[in-house]
């Protein structure tokens, strides 16, 4: 069964439980939908780059004082169910905003190889530091990057310096 979803975004919450000035859109997701693939399908439906921004997914219940905020799983299937005791389209509708990430942090996920890349620090730390995984769990230097420090073994913790 699948179930449609309001999406309010580029908003104003004027209140703790008040959200205006907001944008309109809607999804249509399986009511066996992870955290992962709801924050995916609203990041694509909204064009929002996720390498760049924060998600922060949230509905309000009416009677609660605040928010409900969706970060896992189990809140996702909370929301299903309380959607599902009212179904229509418009009833609890998705808050979504968004924040800028911090400059320090970089995530990378290889799925060919399993190798994560994580590196934490000021964002001048970040860009001097860069590392690409191919394939192969091979590290390279880009130059087009403009950077002298790079790892030549991803599993070595020395940085060469060129």
């Amino acid at each position: 069964m699948n179930i449609s979803i309001l999406l309010r975004h580029s908003r104003i919450w004027v209140s703790e439980v008040k959200y205006e000035s907001y944008k309109s859109d809607g999804i249509i997701v399986g009511q066996s939908i992870s955290f992962l693939n709801l924050k995916a399908a609203i990041s694509a439906e909204l064009d929002i780059d996720v390498s760049r921004k924060n998600i922060e997914i949230r509905y309000i219940v009416e009677g609660n004082s605040f928010p409900m905020r969706i970060k896992s799983d189990m809140g996702v299937k909370l929301y299903l169910e309380v959607k599902k005791s009212e179904p229509g389209f418009a009833m609890y509708p998705l808050c979504i905003d968004t924040r800028e990430k911090l400059g320090g942090d970089v995530h990378n996920f290889d799925g060919t190889c399993g190798e994560i890349t994580y590196v934490k620090g000021t964002s001048h730390d970040t860009k001097a530091l860069v590392v690409v995984e191919s394939r192969i769990c091979d590290s390279y230097y880009i130059p087009e990057l403009e950077v002298t420090n790079y790892i030549i073994d991803s599993n070595s913790i020395e940085v060469k310096t060129i």
